[in-house]
């Protein structure tokens, strides 16, 4: 039978580890910590524009900050409701056409013209 050999652990190498460098298109702004933090605070409950007034930045880049960040607003149920109910049409209502108001004939009286 032959002896099992142990198996030699060469131990690694601690190499400094590279920063990630995320390629941001030219001119882009980049978050900031402050922005994103803010940015988890009010998405929930605050309109996306008024966000992006608060940061100086356009609708479009919270939105997709939002979406990376995994964020989502929240639903109301009343304005969902209330789509809801403008999306049916509403039914007709059927109104009993009124005859018109007969005029009631004034019978004109006659006088009795003395003859002389």
């Amino acid at each position: 039978m032959r002896k099992a050999r142990k198996k030699r652990v060469v131990p690694r190498k601690r190499t400094a580890k590279k920063k990630v460098v995320r390629k941001v298109r030219k001119g882009a702004k980049v978050w900031t910590k402050a922005e994103v933090v803010m940015l988890r605070k009010l998405y929930r409950s605050t309109p996306t524009t008024q966000i992006a007034k608060k940061l100086r930045r356009s609708t479009a880049s919270v939105q997709a900050k939002a979406q990376t960040l995994g964020l989502r607003k929240a639903v109301r149920k009343a304005a969902t409701k209330r789509k809801a109910a403008a999306k049916r049409k509403p039914a007709k209502k059927r109104v009993a056409k009124r005859k018109p108001a007969k005029k009631k004939k004034v019978a004109k009286k006659k006088t009795a013209r003395k003859r002389r």
